[in-house]
């Protein structure tokens, strides 16, 4: 058996905590050392979850020797400074999303990786869940056909006390914290963006609290994500295809559930005499009888398969993570490097545009 990879964390906020929950599933890692721009913050932290080594800034940590690999899941904004000071230390690391706040930015940290081969993989961990795995799965077969569409929305109203660093303008709102996971996810599925549309709602402080971005993509297919601070959205997805759709329950940041459900073109332009009597007469009866549509949408409704994602949402990311340092890999084939940089050039315009820039 091998010995767990020494893992340093540099961050001391809410994420940190949920992470290190996560870890202690995994005995493939064990947490070394954490860093915190504030050093009193991570020496709270390390005694609070136990953890060796605390230091007052990302760089110590990263010329630990003893340190093998890192999570950055500090503010957006000091993503780049502190993936830089582990990429020179030739650490592998996982990056909190978004990878940056500007497109620049995320390709400093990708030059930088590329150029030492280093491992770098911003966080969208949604893409290593089973459902979502199945999903492209389902797509790749070309059972569904092409697909033409993507709808996905993300939201729930949170309170700005509670998480500050969201209503941060430079550095969160509704498009950086939960916009990544749609874009990236349209990305991932639909291909590169050629043109994207983006409108926003902002408060005061010039955060943008709900967001809609629409993207024409290379293959000819649209999307359209829709995220929130302030509402609650049905936070699903749904892929249409033209042989069927494919759909990721509620909540979709998280999802443990996809309905497929095929229909041919064919079957759509049928009329009901070629159905054959009793065939007819069932949807005759069934779209006239109250009792048997309520039966009808209960099965539909209860048709989707569970996918479940393990005892925790980020286990299936952090065994990735895993597994490319063990194998000694310097980029994710779930996860690359161009899918990073692809979404954070849409997160950049769709900013622009939101704002009228």
């Amino acid at each position: 058996m091998k010995d767990p990879i020494r893992l340093g964390i540099v961050g001391t906020g809410a994420m940190a905590a949920r992470m290190m929950h996560a870890l202690a599933a995994i005995p493939d890692f064990t947490v070394h050392a954490v860093a915190s721009r504030s050093e009193g913050r991570a020496c709270e932290f390390a005694k609070g979850f136990d953890v060796p080594k605390s230091f007052g800034s990302s760089e110590e940590l990263s010329e630990q020797p003893d340190v093998e690999a890192v999570y950055i899941c500090g503010q957006s904004g000091n993503h780049v400074s502190d993936g830089l000071a582990a990429l020179k230390a030739r650490k592998p690391i996982l990056l909190e999303k978004p990878l940056a706040t500007k497109l620049k930015d995320a390709k400093t940290l990708a030059n930088a990786a590329r150029s030492g081969n280093c491992l770098l993989m911003e966080n969208l961990w949604c893409l290593a869940l089973p459902s979502y795995l199945e999903l492209s799965e389902r797509l790749n077969s070309q059972s569904y056909g092409k697909p033409v569409h993507l709808q996905f929305s993300f939201g729930y109203p949170v309170m700005r006390e509670g998480y500050p660093s969201i209503y941060d303008p430079q550095d969160g709102g509704a498009l950086l914290d939960r916009g990544v996971y749609g874009i990236s996810l349209a990305i991932h599925l639909l291909g590169p963006a050629e043109s994207v549309h983006a409108a926003a709602q902002f408060d005061e402080n010039g955060t943008d609290l709900t967001t809609d971005v629409c993207i024409s993509h290379v293959s000819g297919a649209t999307s359209q994500i829709s995220v929130s601070l302030n509402a609650l959205m049905s936070n699903t997805a749904a892929l249409s295809c033209t042989h069927g759709i494919l759909q990721l329950g509620a909540p979709i940041v998280g999802s443990e559930s996809l309905l497929c459900q095929q229909m041919s073109p064919e079957g759509i332009v049928r009329s009901s005499s070629h159905l054959g009597p009793t065939k007819a007469g069932f949807k005759s009866r069934l779209k006239s009888n109250p009792m048997l549509r309520k039966i009808k949408r209960f099965r539909d409704a209860t048709a989707a398969k569970f996918i479940p994602h393990g005892s925790d949402q980020y286990i299936p990311i952090l065994e990735h993570f895993r597994n490319l340092i063990r194998g000694g890999r310097n980029e994710s084939n779930l996860i690359p490097l161009e899918l990073s940089l692809a979404t954070q050039e849409v997160l950049d315009q769709a900013r622009r545009q939101s704002r009228g820039a």
